[in-house]
């Protein structure tokens, strides 16, 4: 199970990559990378997952 339910935004912003992310209670949480590279995988892991059958 992820632990954010919503999709996650991935921007670059003078030269910061940031991650923002939704939370349940309405808040947007913020991740910022210095590498794109970091930025995507960091990005892969907040991603939700599709529920298991």
């Amino acid at each position: 199970m992820a632990l954010e339910t919503a999709r996650p935004t991935l921007t670059h912003e003078e030269d910061v990559w940031v991650i923002r992310v939704q939370r349940e209670n309405g808040k947007v949480q913020e991740y910022r990378c210095a590498s794109e590279s970091q930025a995507k995988a960091l990005f892969q892991v907040l991603a939700p997952k599709p529920e298991a059958s």
